[in-house]
């Protein structure tokens, strides 16, 4: 019987799951709404939430009669969950914006030498010292700090309910600090007690490409899967479409569309600039680099604001509105500045930065339609112009808002670079089944449809001129916040 290997993609807002053939061939997809959503302001969440997505996508599947090789897993980042001795959570995980996160990381950076900062490979900020989140507990709940068995992340939480096993994979330890991101990805044990963060309670690292365990028999009954399946670590969400693009064979650079955009770079050597969030691969001996922005849930608020609603299809009927606006709708344009939410790098904005400028009673739908779509464009411009010799890399874009290519060809045109367009949009998914493929021996080959979109030539001279007026907008809108 052939095999069949699956992929669990548990994301921000939504889990996605999909099979492949043992040819790396997707024949079936789902997805699954979290029940409770991201809180916008208490920066917690819920973990039996993500459970219950995982077990519906999985059931929807309907895989129970495939004989499945593997499984992988793909998992959004950071987010720290308290655990205790049985796998469970203690309270709800906490996102690098929970209250009282940035204070406490602030205290830390004084206590780093510039040596241990290097080894981290990372600016310190809560997102990517989520071990801080242990003495946020401790001042806050000592009694769960007390009963506390790991600070897990996503991937610890879910693999335990998976295989009953305990385990961070180098990618998502590489946003907790006190981990040797730039040597031998590792936990920094004396730093974390130095910081009053007990060793313990940072999970077993373990390589993304190796087997956490099998699926229990509880597990496959929730999951409508078949038990003793070997479950394999996994990875981060990006980490994980990348591996599925291919981005370390062709050197092409990974624009993913989601709640945050981000563009990612990968290399065989870590960086000391701190300019962007560093992590590990998948793969040892190499690196990513992402820049990031909050692009799909500034889309989302603007979208809102401007009256299309907060349906499925609300961000879509936002973008065909920009874009169908003329020349003149966008000469008309105001500008939008798109940090709804406190910003990673490049840009390392600590507080939520946002709001149209120059938007007046006489604005027309068209224009502050363009406005909101050019305003999140042209920020994810910015982050890929922050990486080097941006010209010489291709660029491929992945997620969810591509409905008839427009917001591709919008890309295109505002960030001035060709494009190419995957159709999988499930691709962190595919690059968490790939993983469980390689993960248990088997070499699979992933070959995705790509469509070529070019900025359209029309168009560039004014889009250079509102790329210079965004930029100017921007900064001044910055220093006045």
């Amino acid at each position: 019987m052939p095999e069949h290997f699956i992929g669990i993609d548990v994301g921000t807002t939504a889990t996605k799951a999909v099979v492949l053939t043992e040819r790396g061939v997707p024949i079936r997809r789902t997805r699954v709404r979290h029940a409770v959503e991201l809180p916008i302001d208490s920066g917690r969440v819920d973990p039996l939430s993500w459970w219950a997505s995982v077990q519906e996508a999985c059931r929807e599947l309907d895989a129970a009669d495939l004989e499945l090789a593997g499984i992988g897993l793909s998992i959004h980042c950071p987010v720290g969950v308290p655990m205790d001795d049985d796998g469970g959570h203690l309270s709800a995980g906490y996102r690098f914006e929970a209250p009282g996160l940035q204070d406490i990381t602030r205290s830390l950076i004084a206590r780093l030498s510039p040596e241990e900062v290097t080894r981290l490979g990372n600016r310190v900020t809560p997102a990517t010292f989520m071990a801080a989140a242990y003495l946020l507990i401790q001042a806050e709940e000592p009694e769960i700090a007390r009963n506390l068995r790991f600070l897990g992340s996503v991937g610890t939480y879910i693999g335990h309910r998976l295989t009953g096993e305990w385990a961070m994979d180098p990618t998502q330890a590489s946003y907790f600090g006190c981990f040797d991101l730039t040597g031998d990805w590792t936990w920094e044990e004396a730093l974390a007690e130095r910081l009053g963060i007990p060793a313990g309670v940072l999970p077993p690292v373990r390589a993304s490409l190796s087997t956490l365990g099998t699926l229990t028999t509880t597990a496959a009954l929730a999951l409508g899967l078949q038990p003793h399946t070997p479950v394999v670590v996994g990875g981060g969400d990006t980490a994980c479409a990348a591996f599925a693009a291919g981005i370390e064979k062709d050197q092409a650079r990974l624009f993913s569309l989601g709640t945050t955009h981000v563009i990612t770079e990968h290399g065989f050597a870590p960086t000391t600039d701190g300019l962007h969030l560093q992590r590990s691969y998948l793969r040892p001996g190499q690196w990513l680099r992402h820049g990031v922005c909050n692009g799909g849930l500034a889309l989302s608020v603007a979208a809102r604001m401007l009256g299309y609603g907060t349906g499925s299809d609300a961000v879509q009927a936002l973008v065909d509105r920009a874009m169908a606006a003329d020349v003149g709708a966008i000469q008309r344009a105001p500008w939008f500045i798109p940090h709804v939410r406190t910003e990673r790098g490049p840009f390392w904005i600590g507080s939520p930065r946002a709001g149209f400028v120059g938007m007046t009673a006489d604005t027309d739908e068209d224009a502050a339609a363009w406005a909101a779509v050019e305003g999140v464009l042209f920020t994810d411009r910015l982050v890929l112009e922050s990486f080097s010799s941006s010209s010489t890399r291709n660029v491929v874009l992945a997620g969810d808002v591509r409905a008839g290519g427009a917001f591709a060809q919008l890309a295109s045109d505002l960030c001035a670079v060709p494009m190419s367009v995957s159709n999988e949009s499930h691709l962190p998914a595919v690059g968490a089944a790939l993983l469980a493929a390689e993960g248990v021996g088997s070499l699979l080959s992933f070959e995705q449809n790509l469509e070529r979109f070019k900025p359209r030539p029309e168009l560039g001279r004014l889009i250079e001129s509102r790329w210079n007026g965004f930029t100017d907008a921007r900064t001044q809108f910055l220093r006045q916040a």
